[in-house]
């Protein structure tokens, strides 16, 4: 490919290629120079993949033990991490599969009823986007899963995230046919930006860059994991000081929600909130903040 082909590849057309920092971006809001934000995926697989091989020659392949990883998190995880943000009083954005809607309502309802933003992680977290064939295959997925957290939630969606996140060469057209207001697929950028998808424009809110997912963290274990976070969020701190930054923290609800590493999120909470002028963000409202602001 040449330069203009890749340029097509990587949708420079919609997204820049070198996000800059805006002339009027000198603090978050309230004058906040930090922002941390926690994403909350609560994902459901129609198949689970495996924990652990099944055994050789099994005659009944479904796997109850990776089921089972899956419910812990629809079952309890989900609820002991909405504990831990009450108890930090921290507002965060729960990314759900269309199923956890069509099966655990009530734990969105729960989510939603305390503050948090819901927002899509597509339908099934076992059919990644690039395995559909054509854009009205990905459309009607989206569109499913839209219906049934909408269904759930009585109001729109307006973030989303593709399973991944790995998102196909549609997947920006019709976040912007759907009005989504920002996207979570890319990890490329200090900053949040703006992406004009002919003429619609929604902000890429930025998933982990800086930051971590909990499974980053968890194969370090959950004393250096929380070790690791803390130094990644002192070294932004310091470096807010210069201009503002960002640190986004995912976490699972199949994972975060056990509780060692549910104590994980609350130890860095924690430690995150003592520090002055932090701002806890949704993507939501960072997307707004940018939206209102910039004019690129």
């Amino acid at each position: 490919m040449d330069t203009s082909e890749l340029a097509a590849v990587y949708q420079w057309q919609y997204r820049p290629q070198s996000p800059r920092r805006p002339a009027w971006f000198t603090a978050w809001p309230g004058g906040a120079r930090m922002a941390v934000g926690i994403i909350v995926l609560h994902e459901w697989e129609s198949v689970p993949r495996p924990i652990r091989p099944m055994p050789a020659g099994a005659h009944h392949t479904f796997d109850f033990l990776s089921l089972g990883a899956r419910e812990y998190g629809a079952r309890h995880g989900i609820w002991r991490l909405l504990d831990v943000l009450d108890r930090r009083q921290v507002k965060a954005t729960v990314i759900c599969s269309g199923l956890v809607a069509e099966l655990f309502p009530a734990s969105i309802r729960e989510a939603q009823a305390r503050g948090h933003e819901i927002a899509t992680h597509q339908y099934d977290q076992a059919i990644h986007p690039p395995l559909y064939k054509t854009k009205e295959e990905e459309r009607d997925y989206l569109r499913r899963a839209l219906d049934a957290l909408e269904r759930v939630t009585g109001e729109k969606t307006l973030g989303y995230m593709s399973q991944g996140p790995r998102p196909t060469p549609h997947t920006l057209d019709l976040c912007a046919e759907q009005g989504v207001v920002w996207t979570a697929d890319y990890s490329d950028a200090d900053v949040p930006y703006t992406i004009d998808v002919n003429g619609h424009k929604l902000v890429s809110v930025g998933y982990t860059m800086p930051g971590y997912t909990d499974n980053d963290l968890a194969a370090l274990g959950v004393v250096a994991g929380l070790a690791q976070l803390k130094i990644t969020f002192d070294a932004l701190y310091e470096e807010s000081a210069r201009h503002p930054m960002k640190l986004c923290y995912v976490a699972h609800v199949h994972n975060s929600g056990r509780p060692a590493m549910a104590k994980l999120l609350d130890d860095f909470l924690a430690y995150s909130a003592s520090r002055p002028g932090v701002w806890f963000y949704r993507c939501i409202d960072l997307a707004r903040y940018w939206l209102e602001h910039d004019q690129a």
